[in-house]
């Protein structure tokens, strides 16, 4: 069997891949690099692992020939450029490789928990676009993972871990709100179990949600960082008409507002809120990784 992933360099692929080439080494895993100098040392050391040069961005780089399954996994847009366009772009892009190739029978996609709705979600509507594009994919089975809030999105700003008086930023509030979160290693780990299960889905697309093993709030993640780093962590709330400056100064300004309606549509009232206490409209896949254990693994570089 052989997997191609596109694009390879991000986090969760990253992850995808170290899950397929640890499962089985019958299983060629092709993983697509604009540059082939950031491919990890790991996996060109691995027998059954081949990095192809190619953009997403470029249909004509794109050669999925061969491919049973493809991982694609939407690369994010933080420069200004036109979220709408680069979602349809690429989506289109990997959707027309595909079936120029002919041979692949599974698409999974990582998209995330949200996308279900057009408009109202800032930035995830990138993730919607893509969904409806490759849905319709001329292939047997489309899978679609709709992951939750990554447990280590909260060290964005480590920077500011370092140092006697270590503190975080939490744009989630109140600080005791809980949401879904989920650790990277094991979407890395649904997305590979996904590529290479021997079932047959039920539905075309096949849409289930990743989560953790239970929800957390912003102070679950203080309490994960204070015991991970020995010492007391501060967090600073940005509240919700905090946010366009906030936000501001990390973004270009033509997605600010895209950025901080995508932070509000999960908090309380908002479009996308969730109540965990209640059956999800889809299947349910839990991740085994704690957000301790997640921010632990994630701090190790500043208990050295």
């Amino acid at each position: 069997m052989q997997v191609t992933i596109a694009p390879a360099s991000n986090k969760t692929s990253t992850a995808a891949i170290r899950s397929l080439l640890s499962q089985n080494p019958d299983i060629q895993v092709r993983g697509l690099y604009r540059d082939l100098k950031k491919v990890p040392d790991e996996f060109n050391s691995a027998n059954n692992f081949t990095a192809v040069q190619g953009d997403v961005g470029d249909v004509n780089t794109l050669d999925f020939s061969s491919s049973d399954a493809v991982l694609m996994v939407l690369p994010p847009a933080y420069d200004g450029r036109d979220i709408v366009e680069h979602a349809q772009r690429i989506s289109s892009n990997v959707k027309a490789a595909i079936e120029k190739a002919g041979c692949v029978k599974r698409l999974v996609l990582l998209s995330s928990v949200g996308a279900e709705f057009s408009d109202g979600v800032g930035e995830l509507k990138t993730n919607h676009i893509s969904e409806q594009v490759l849905r319709t994919t001329d292939i047997p089975e489309v899978i679609i993972i709709r992951c939750s809030y990554f447990m280590e999105n909260w060290t964005m700003s480590v920077e500011t871990l370092k140092g006697p008086d270590p503190f975080f930023f939490s744009t989630i509030t109140p600080l005791d709100f809980k949401i879904a979160m989920v650790a990277i290693r094991d979407t890395g780990e649904a997305m590979a179990t996904q590529l290479t299960r021997d079932w047959t889905p039920p539905t075309k697309p096949c849409i289930m949600e990743l989560h953790g093993p239970e929800p957390y709030s912003p102070l679950d993640a203080q309490k994960a960082f204070s015991q991970a780093l020995g010492k007391d962590v501060e967090i600073k709330a940005i509240g919700k008409e905090e946010l366009p400056e906030f936000y501001g100064k990390i973004f270009a300004p033509q997605i600010v507002n895209e950025w901080v309606e995508m932070s509000t549509c999960f908090l309380p009232g908002g479009i996308a809120e969730k109540d965990l206490s209640k059956p999800s409209d889809v299947d349910v896949i839990y991740g085994k990784t704690t957000l301790a254990e997640a921010l632990r693994e994630a701090t190790a570089e500043l208990r050295k």
